[in-house]
């Protein structure tokens, strides 16, 4: 079964204003060729009485040739002559012949009018659901064969009644009108091929952007379900951060408390994607309630080229790359750690740190890196690296040209 068409669709592939260019532009292609077989002898569309026709010139040429045998015997004695006989002289009564142009200036805006009607009533045709798909095409096939008739057979009338006097031998009005026939049969023909296979461009694009408006939607929701994951993963850590820190300091726990309000008011504008100017605010109130925490065993070193400032990143990416290396790193005065954030002449921003695993590996879930190699995936189609030579574990984040799109 066809999807279901609707005015609207029906309307985007075969307007008015569409039908309108379309009659014209195949009303001058068809008398165009009609035109030019015409003057080399050949016509497009021979008449179906072919042999009556070449019998008739035949006769035309037997009584020509009469008439020259007349003159002959003419000049011959009386006596010597044979019996006279009459020739036809004529097959046409008095009256004035059109010439082609003026056949084509009655009969194309008629062809315009006959184009014109076949495509608006496939169009209407377009509009009906039906239950089978070949109901349709029957009913198209069907009605524009009986309008094609029907107005063909008018126009022959009326240029019948304007010009009676035709060129060549005299033929009934029913001959006409079959030859009419024939070629508006190709122009039927056209109009059916051409309305076919406009609906059918317009169903590719139109299912191209539906699949593809679904395949954004899938997207969409995947990554939605993503960053629901990490936001309760750096919500539960802090809360439990700042938990520890109420008990040992109320001062510095006032402090991290007004960090955390920072870092949760960025959180909580759900952008798909921010500046890197933006996501460093961020990771900075991140870092400052590390460091309340850990003090000088922790320490961050920032080098950041001013000119990727407005260059996108996904939102909270660098503070979670920071968040594991502070979870999966042991962090004492015999061991401080020192966690680098630093852009690149490629336009990438690494955060990277020495290794100095913990002597009991915390438990995670296992989402973190993954979930942020995910994310990039999804929404830039851009590759995370990371990198583990045993003594550095980095890993490098894609910036986006800031080009106002989001």
């Amino acid at each position: 079964m066809q999807r279901r068409t609707t005015y609207e669709d029906v309307n985007r592939y075969l307007s008015p204003r569409r039908i309108a260019l379309l009659s014209l532009a195949i009303t001058l292609a068809f008398y165009l060729v009609y035109t030019f077989t015409q003057y080399i002898g050949k016509p497009a569309f021979p008449s179906p009485n072919a042999k009556e026709d070449s019998k008739a010139e035949k006769f035309d040429s037997d009584a020509s040739h009469g008439r020259d045998v007349a003159r002959f015997e003419e000049a011959r004695p009386p006596h010597d002559r044979p019996p006279r006989q009459e020739h036809f002289e004529g097959h046409h009564p008095k009256g004035k012949e059109p010439h082609l142009p003026y056949l084509i200036l009655l009969n194309a805006p008629l062809t315009f009018v006959m184009l014109f009607v076949l495509f608006s009533y496939i169009r209407r045709v377009f509009t009906v659901q039906f239950k089978k798909d070949y109901y349709e095409i029957i009913i198209n096939i069907v009605g524009t064969l009986l309008i094609t008739i029907a107005l063909s057979t008018l126009i022959t009338v009326m240029e019948f009644k304007i010009w009676p006097n035709l060129p060549g031998p005299p033929k009934p009005l029913i001959h006409h009108i079959k030859i009419g026939w024939l070629g508006d049969l190709f122009l039927t023909i056209i109009t059916l091929l051409t309305s076919y296979l406009l609906r059918s461009i317009y169903q590719r694009k139109k299912f191209a952007v539906e699949n593809e408006e679904l395949r954004t939607e899938n997207i969409r929701s995947h990554y939605e379900a993503l960053k629901s994951q990490l936001d309760p993963h750096f919500l539960f850590n802090s809360l439990n951060t700042l938990q520890t820190l109420v008990e040992m300091d109320r001062d510095k726990a006032g402090e991290y408390i007004q960090e955390l309000s920072a870092v949760l008011r960025y959180t909580l504008q759900n952008k798909e994607m921010t500046t890197l100017e933006e996501e460093l605010k961020c990771v900075q109130a991140y870092c400052s309630m590390m460091q309340i925490r850990y003090g000088d065993n922790l320490k961050f070193d920032f080098d950041i080229d001013d000119k990727y400032l407005a260059y996108n990143v996904l939102p909270l990416s660098i503070q979670g790359l920071i968040e594991n290396a502070i979870k999966h790193n042991t962090i004492s005065k015999r061991q401080p750690l020192t966690v680098t954030i630093a852009t690149d002449a490629q336009g990438r921003v690494k955060v990277s740190n020495p290794i100095q695993p913990k002597v009991t590996e915390e438990e995670g879930n296992g989402i973190g890196l993954a979930n942020l190699a995910e994310r990039y995936r999804l929404r830039w189609d851009e590759n995370v690296e990371i990198s583990n030579d045993g003594t550095i574990f980095s890993v490098t984040l894609p910036l986006k040209e800031n080009r106002n799109t989001i």
